[in-house]
């Protein structure tokens, strides 16, 4: 159902953003948050950034089990981390609890409503949707390299998909059609920058 997709969908950026916030907490000392209003876009990014450099020199396929093993190393290394720093970590979000819970409450209402205000025109139909989900599609079927152009067999796509290819690991860890993550990706898209933008005023 949509409702457990957008379930699943969640949980797994939530995972992503917990295990890189560790990384933001070490790197971002000065910050009043520590990088916690960017930690999911990171998280992402690290994901992604890795199945993508790992696929390009042949050594790991980006396929759902691979992309579940480095979130599960990325989480396992954080969690370390965090068990070292338990109690900066617990200071930390003891003193700033409100905005842990006021980027996360920022968050959840900019991708429900999103997922809501998609929810009544699904279709991917329009302007260049249609190439957004070929690309997305090239994304996710690619194992080895750069994806297939889906218009010329054979060659590569010319065109800067890595946005593409985060969103479609998201989809490949979650098991998520890509006509259904296309839509929970606009959604994510828009709340990821809300979050962020919040966080970027709160630290000042």
């Amino acid at each position: 159902s949509c409702m457990l997709n957008a379930f699943w969908w969640l949980l797994t950026v939530e995972a992503m953003g917990l295990a890189a916030f560790p990384l933001t907490f070490r790197l971002l000392p000065r910050l009043r948050d520590r990088g916690y209003s960017v930690s999911k876009p990171l998280g992402i990014l690290l994901i992604g950034y890795a199945s993508w450099i790992l696929s390009q020199v042949r050594v790991l396929p980006s396929v759902r089990l691979s992309l579940i093993g480095l979130l599960l190393l990325l989480g396992g290394v954080s969690a370390l981390y965090a068990w070292l720093q338990r109690e900066q970590l617990k200071e930390f979000i003891v003193r700033e609890r409100r905005a842990i819970v006021a980027v996360e409450a920022v968050f959840l209402v900019v991708f429900l409503g999103w997922a809501i205000f998609r929810a009544y025109d699904p279709a991917i139909d329009h302007t260049e949707q249609p190439m957004d989900l070929a690309f997305l599609n090239a994304s996710i079927e690619s194992s080895f390299g750069h994806p297939e152009d889906p218009w010329l067999k054979g060659e590569t796509v010319s065109y800067y998909y890595f946005g593409y290819w985060m969103m479609g690991a998201i989809s490949q860890i979650t098991g998520i059609a890509s006509n259904v993550s296309y839509n929970l990706a606009l959604a994510l898209i828009s709340a990821l920058g809300a979050a962020g933008i919040f966080g970027l005023v709160y630290n000042m």
